[in-house]
């Protein structure tokens, strides 16, 4: 992987942290207050509260690592909260409020907080990388002639923007779904790329013929039995080619995807690397909060870059 060429630049991040609760709270109200409600109000009975209202917390909720009663004792003191709205949901409205909530709007939110940032040829780092459930799975091992048993995991796969340190799209799978299969999908939204950088996981003829048909140039670390017949990909040979021709040269750049392990290392250290959901569908949706919520600080901080004019990044000594 190489080491991290680069960090976030300590000005930014400390201003951002010391106000990172008042921020991301109306970052999240102003995201969702400009798309449609995710569901629609009881007809008959009650009316409720309001949609919207409701996913805010929701959306609180993991990003502040909240229990249900947790997040509700913070409602009660928040001021930036009662501003926007004179009644706010229990503990109880925001759990049922959770399952109604879909991933494809919270890719929806997400894309609404983050679209400013999505350009013509982007820098990405592709990877992915697992995160501890509750699950367990055990099997009887024929050769030892015993019963095994393993924690199962989920598998968060991402692309990451390197000059910004964005997320434009993320899959969950399983853990046992292979890197290269979702590359396709992880690349596919996006507008004309740059260098994209991935590991060996990712590098197959396919892979890199998918990133030149982008206009962007592939960086997916060879294998040691890579060779360089084509076999119908011709940006293989074009990559292959390069990486022999000037290894040293071709991996400075590569090892530029350092940064996808650092985002990896900020979701799990702020975040955490256990998903609390019980069930699988879940357990889906909290990883994508968890995304989501990552991505609303790093604009924060991007935003705060921009308009003290400081550097994002400084290079690590």
């Amino acid at each position: 992987m190489g080491c991290a060429k680069k960090r976030i630049n300590s000005k930014v991040a400390n201003h951002v942290n010391r106000n990172f609760t008042v921020d991301f709270t109306k970052a999240v109200i102003k995201a969702v207050n400009q798309l449609p409600p995710p569901w629609k109000s009881n007809k008959k009975g009650r009316k409720g509260h309001n949609p919207k209202t409701v996913t805010v917390i929701c959306i609180l909720k993991v990003g502040f690592n909240q229990t249900y009663d947790g997040i509700e004792a913070h409602n009660k003191d928040s001021k930036t909260l009662k501003q926007h709205y004179s009644i706010l949901p229990g503990h109880s409205v925001i759990q049922r409020g959770m399952k109604k909530l879909s991933i494809t709007y919270i890719r929806k939110v997400m894309n609404r907080v983050t679209r400013f940032l999505r350009r013509k040829g982007m820098n990405i780092a592709v990877d992915s990388t697992g995160f501890s459930t509750h699950q367990s799975s055990t099997w009887y091992d024929i050769r030892i002639k015993r019963h095994s048993c393993r924690k199962d995991c989920i598998k968060l796969h991402i692309n990451v923007d390197i000059d910004t340190g964005v997320i434009h799209w993320f899959t969950v799978t399983k853990w046992n779904r292979h890197d290269s299969k979702e590359f396709e999908q992880l690349i596919e939204n996006l507008p004309e790329l740059g260098n994209v950088l991935g590991d060996k996981a990712l590098s197959s003829r396919n892979n890199c013929q998918l990133v030149v048909d982008k206009n962007g140039t592939p960086y997916l670390c060879f294998k040691k039995n890579a060779r360089s017949n084509a076999k119908g990909n011709p940006a293989w040979i074009i990559s292959f080619r390069a990486y022999k021709h000037d290894t040293k040269a071709w991996l400075a750049i590569y090892h530029l995807r350092s940064i996808i392990e650092s985002t990896f290392s900020s979701i799990k250290k702020r975040w955490g690397s256990f998903l609390h959901s019980r069930k699988r569908w879940m357990q889906k949706k909290e990883l994508a909060l968890k995304v989501f919520s990552y991505n609303v600080k790093q604009v924060l901080m991007v935003r705060y870059a921009k308009e003290r004019k400081v550097p994002l990044w400084i290079p690590v000594k």
